[in-house]
């Protein structure tokens, strides 16, 4: 049954009324002599971005009178020809209703109509921007202070949240790059704010925390091959990490784990060499004269120098290792009683060939790995392949513009990203939406998880930007 309503009748001093009436009727325009009708919408059912289709008539054709929420969110009006309404589905439309809107010639509301049947919304998993800040010219610089106000933060390598939150707490996100220092965003409070510049030290590609996370520290690549120079730095929360000092005088260093039991392993350039730092008698800073050599990955390949990102694994028993010269994910076991990592071997990708193609194991191909995060997967129970892992290894891939998410039985599979290379042969860009099906990347970096609010944070370098990861 048609459903008609009337429109509410209003002295304005801007409508004609014309004394004889024009039998070519336009259907496009707005006629108040005739009811607005709302006869259906279609389809019935869809997610965030569903094309929306509102059927009826004489709702006219200009979309800035036409105002449409669905679930209470407002959806904006994309098109209209006087007998249907186009629209697309916001994002967290959950209850479904769907209320229509139109203003009269004067901007009164003739209409106000809300359909019975709701909309059936489909939560999903979606790509959003947290933070970005671009000229014209598509510019951008770091800028502190509130979201609202335009903080900015273009450059991100490394991402860590707190270790130290407690329910209650202010979620502090922990954000470093090698042009600006480190940052800590508050995502509770909605502001950005500098701990420290990119003084004193040369250029840092990644930080971790000490095993009570009271100590922050980063590798320095200083580009030096002896102990002269500094290649560790710490800072302590006593002081809200706002003061950096000399930790460990050693070989250029890119990055650092720091193991349960103390024990500090950090990489360098050469031959992509993995050493433990030896103490001596206890005093900070250390100096590193006799560093012991855990591997290196020229061992199961001749690849020369590289930049080796190191990952701790949460059960402390074994860590990843990502390089961007290195297509490939490997990793190396810890022997708690020796206290030192045994060989490497690589789970998923080639040591000597790039590109992309998902598979498990050595039949997956990865281009520029940058930076990755363990996951607990709820529904491995108590574990799934060989080790009886409950984590997922997410990471980014930066000159494939994608995250990949890596199992515990070697499964490589892209999560985000690359979407639409039909539309324009291209995998790179900057749009949000679903994960594969419409968003885009350029340059993914640095990425970390937030399990309190079961969302993924990374960092879009070429964007300019800082993404987010989460289903609705």
């Amino acid at each position: 049954m048609r459903k008609h309503l009337i429109p509410t009748l209003t002295i304005c001093c801007c409508l004609a009324i014309s004394g004889c009436k024009d039998d070519s009727v336009d259907s496009t325009q707005y006629d108040p002599s005739q009811p607005v009708t709302f006869t259906g919408f279609s389809p019935k059912e869809g997610g965030l971005r569903t094309r929306l289709y509102i059927e009826g008539s004489n709702f006219g054709s200009d979309e800035s009178k036409i105002h449409i929420t669905i679930g209470g969110v407002s959806a904006k009006t994309i098109g209209a020809d006087g007998k249907k309404i186009y629209c697309m589905v916001p994002p967290r439309a959950f209850d479904g209703i769907i209320n229509v809107k139109v203003d009269g010639p004067c901007g009164e509301t003739v209409v106000d109509y809300t359909f019975e049947e709701p909309f059936g919304y489909t939560a999903q998993t979606i790509i959003g921007t947290l933070l970005r800040k671009v000229d014209e010219n598509g510019n951008s610089a770091f800028q502190d202070g509130s979201f609202d106000a335009g903080a900015s933060v273009p450059s991100n390598d490394c991402m860590i949240f707190d270790p130290h939150w407690q329910e209650g707490d202010n979620r502090l996100l922990f954000t470093s790059n090698h042009n600006d220092g480190m940052r800590v965003i508050d995502l509770t409070a909605r502001e950005v704010r500098r701990l420290f510049p990119n003084v004193g030290y040369s250029k840092m590609y990644s930080f971790t925390f000490s095993a009570d996370g009271d100590t922050l520290l980063f590798a320095d690549d200083h580009g030096q091959d002896n102990t002269t120079r500094a290649n560790i730095y710490y800072a302590l929360r006593r002081e809200n990490f706002r003061r950096i000092r000399p930790y460990n005088y050693g070989k250029t260093a890119y990055s650092l784990v720091y193991m349960d039991d103390g024990s500090i392993f950090y990489s360098t350039w050469w031959d992509a060499k993995i050493f433990k730092m030896t103490r001596n008698d206890g005093y900070i800073p250390n100096i590193d004269e006799n560093a012991v050599e855990a591997f290196n990955l020229n061992a199961i390949s001749s690849v020369g120098g590289q930049h080796t990102i190191l990952f701790k694994h949460p059960s402390n028993k074994f860590m990843y290792m990502l390089t961007d010269g290195i297509g490939a994910v490997m990793r190396a076991d810890y022997n708690e009683e020796t206290k030192m990592f045994g060989n490497p071997s690589v789970i998923a990708g080639n040591m000597n060939e790039k590109g992309f193609r998902e598979g498990t194991g050595g039949s997956a191909r990865f281009s520029k790995p940058w930076c990755g995060v363990f996951v607990l997967n709820e529904a491995y129970g108590e574990g799934i392949g060989p080790d009886k892992d409950q984590y997922d290894f997410y990471f980014t891939d930066r000159d494939n513009h994608c995250i990949w998410k890596l199992d515990p039985n070697g499964i490589a599979t892209c999560i985000a990203g690359r979407s639409n290379e039909n539309a324009d042969n291209k995998v790179w860009g900057y749009v949000d939406g679903q994960p594969l099906h419409e968003a885009r990347f350029n340059q993914p970096a640095g990425i970390t998880y937030d399990p309190q609010g079961d969302i993924f944070y990374i960092g879009d370098i070429d964007n300019k930007a800082i993404r987010y990861m989460t289903t609705e």
